[in-house]
């Protein structure tokens, strides 16, 4: 990636994923719609809410470049793997 806009787009065009930047810090979190599709309603929705300090709880911080790609496609894959057994579960009821 040769600059943020296509560093961006890249995460974004992964499943589940969202990214932002603020102050040189990038921030990777799940959208919340597949957060919410994965926890099925079956735990409390407080841990990935919004917190006091306006960050999702929910999110993986650095401010390493490099890192942030990589780190993405990892999380990506863990929910697509997720979700995939939520899935499975749905369909043996």
């Amino acid at each position: 990636m040769t600059n943020d806009q296509e560093l961006f787009a890249a995460i974004r065009a992964l499943p589940h994923m969202a990214i932002t930047k603020a102050d040189g810090e990038y921030r990777i979190t799940y959208r919340l719609a597949s957060i919410a599709l994965a926890d099925q309603r079956q735990h409390s929705a407080d841990w990935h809410r919004i917190t006091p300090s306006g960050w999702p709880s929910v999110a993986y911080y650095t401010n390493d470049r490099a890192n942030v790609l990589g780190t993405a496609k990892s999380l990506s894959a863990q929910m697509v793997r997720l979700l995939d057994r939520v899935t499975s579960k749905e369909a043996g009821r």
